[in-house]
């Protein structure tokens, strides 16, 4: 491999052969689809089987970092896990902070393809390049945090574990995989863990002493420098931009309230800003690989990662709950037994409403009453899914498939698009928001549109069109094009959404693409126009839409459920709006070059270089 940033080699694992090899990593491969995300991509549109289920041991089970991943470049302390969802069917592709991605790299790998499945609980175990393949027995119906701290003791203290919990062994669909522990950097959506699970691949602990080599290092840190302000560490300051964020997320209409029922929850505001002031006063930041500036989603107290947005809105004003010390425990739960609390929030608040609907009753719940508001009957069903216990193991199956299970009177109060449950910000709130659920790969994803802030309508503010469908396309394809660069490169969103971030002051805008452009050649050796990244980034994102047309998607899957798009919101900025789907998603598919019924035009593929694929 020519190009710096990058090892040059992937790690490809076959579990039922219990066979591990090196195989390279192509310059032609890094040069078209980069890395992480677009790597995984092309690798797993390689590997598809007809009729593959995604717990089949056949389905590819992909870890990929990218070529800025634990390097110097701040935000760079990310990784992916790819497969076929089994939450959805469809793609599925999550990310995760933390140091395990730069750790993998320095054990001498960029990444790790694992296919079929061990004939007893196992953990992969690489140090340094040497790579076995190590029973876990002992492990089995440990918890993360158990198995992160039981693995670091026999292997090395300083190893970096990635870890299921009993969710992913009991093959929850929406299951996560944990990375370091009570850290919790968390592979969160879609079943990636489940998935694991299936493989029965309990752990994979890497440790590794190698260098990242860079291109044009003294060069990229003078670029680095000049780009950073000076950073400001003290604890007011961080709660100012701690309470700005949240109380915005209020203020603009986004929580979930009794499962998008209602618009406003009496209380929850106050008790979510006690709970953000708690964070920045008694915790400290937990700071990624390469990461400077720190976020307001990532605090730890005694090591153990606190509660963040994507568990306050799903498990706290979703289920209709304002106690964060409930939202708290549900947290540890989810960290705990691997699972995804998005996903989780989703269910329970479904089957909530279902309760109150009289579709299901005491009887269904195992005693359970299961209302919006009451946070111990939510904890019980959380574990009893982690559990697949009684009740637990229908809602275990996720949203779209328990309101199947269920029947059809249910159907209509399951929130998901594609079979992921939608997350922690309404898409009535944003039309944008609205687009992006209904076309994004995986489903409703709310990260998948990140500003390159370049020219045009990057540099609108887009709050006063907010509710304006003209446009709307053209924007959502831009930004889900430029959030796969990022994704391959690999980059946390935070790098460009400075608002978010502790130490940065108010004024500084966060990263453009123009300074990621030229970090990444100046990283690799690469030379790379932002066009060409641009264009890489369509690329991946089409790959991954072949992808799902192969594995039956079509045309009404790109859409929101039925409440989103009939009843009102009827509280704060957005009370009156309904996205305009339909014609949006029409000017969506004419932007990106594809036919009405969603499969891409010959011209688009020759484009893009995909004929083949």
């Amino acid at each position: 491999m020519k190009y710096k940033g990058y090892i040059g080699k992937i790690l490809k694992v076959d579990l039922t052969e219990r066979k591990v090899e090196s195989i390279p990593l192509s310059e032609k491969l890094a040069e078209d689809f980069i890395g992480g995300g677009g790597i995984s991509a092309k690798i797993i549109s390689e590997m598809l089987l007809t009729e593959m289920k995604p717990l089949d041991e056949s389905n590819p089970l992909v870890f990929m970092t990218g070529p800025l991943t634990g390097t110097i470049i701040p935000w760079s302390g990310r990784h992916c896990v790819a497969s076929i969802s089994p939450l959805t069917d469809f793609w599925g592709e999550s990310y995760a902070g933390g140091t395990w991605g730069k750790e993998l790299k320095k054990a001498g790998f960029d990444g790790i393809i694992v296919t079929g499945k061990a004939d007893r609980p196992v953990y992969l175990k690489i140090m340094n390049q040497i790579v076995t393949i190590e029973d876990a027995t002992a492990l089995k119906g440990k918890d993360t945090y158990e198995t992160d701290a039981l693995l670091r003791k026999c292997c090395d203290e300083k190893a970096k574990v990635a870890a299921i919990g009993v969710a992913g062994e009991n093959l929850i669909r929406f299951a996560s995989i944990i990375h370091e522990g009570p850290a919790a950097r968390t592979a969160a959506r879609c079943g990636v863990g489940a998935v694991m699970g299936s493989k029965n691949l309990k752990a994979i602990v890497v440790k590794g002493q190698g260098d990242i080599e860079l291109a044009k290092k003294e060069r990229l840190v003078k670029s680095i420098k000049d780009a950073l302000p000076e950073l400001v560490t003290n604890t007011e300051h961080r709660l100012r931009k701690a309470r700005s964020v949240f109380s915005m997320f209020i203020d603009d209409g986004r929580p979930g309230v009794n499962n998008w029922r209602d618009g406003e929850l009496e209380g929850f505001k106050e008790s979510l800003l006690e709970e953000i002031e708690t964070h920045v006063r008694e915790t400290k930041p937990y700071l990624c690989a390469g990461c400077r500036t720190g976020c307001v989603e990532s605090n730890v107290s005694a090591g153990e990662r606190q509660t963040v947005w994507e568990v306050i809105a799903p498990l706290g004003s979703q289920c209709g709950i304002t106690d964060m010390k409930c939202v708290r425990k549900a947290y540890e739960i989810c960290n705990r037994h691997g699972i995804d609390s998005i996903s989780a929030g989703g269910t329970i608040s479904f089957a909530m409403e279902c309760f109150e609907e009289g579709i299901i009753t005491e009887k269904d719940t195992d005693g359970l009453k299961l209302t919006f508001g009451n946070g111990d009957a939510m904890l019980s069903m959380l574990e009893k899914i982690c559990k697949k216990d009684a009740f637990g193991a229908v809602l275990a199956e996720g949203t779209r498939k328990a309101a199947r299970l269920i029947g059809p009177t249910a159907e209509k109060f399951a929130m998901e698009v594609k079979g992921l449950e939608v997350p922690a910000h309404d898409p009535r709130a944003y039309n944008f928001f609205a687009l992006t659920y209904a076309t994004d790969n995986r489903g409703a994803h709310h990260i998948s549109v990140l500003n390159p802030r370049v020219e045009g309508s990057d540099l609108i503010d887009l709050k006063p069109l907010r509710f304006v469908a003209d446009g709307a396309a053209a924007i959502v394809v831009r930004r889900q094009n430029y959030s796969n660069i990022l994704n391959s490169l690999l980059l946390c969103m935070f790098c460009e959404v400075a608002f978010a971030q502790y130490y940065t002051p108010t004024e500084f805008q966060g990263l453009t693409a123009k300074e990621i452009t030229n970090w990444f050649n100046l990283a690799t050796g690469l030379e790379k126009d932002f066009k060409s990244l641009m264009h890489a980034g369509e690329k991946m994102f089409n790959l991954k839409h072949l992808v799902n047309l192969k594995r039956g998607l079509d045309p009404t899957s790109d859409s929101l459920p039925e409440r989103f798009i009939t009843i009102k919101r009827k509280h704060g900025p957005a009370s009156e709006h309904i996205p305009q789907i339909k014609e949006m998603v029409e000017d969506y598919y004419h932007h990106r070059g594809w036919e009405n019924s969603g499969k891409i035009k010959a011209e688009k593929l020759e484009e893009l270089g995909l004929v083949e694929l």
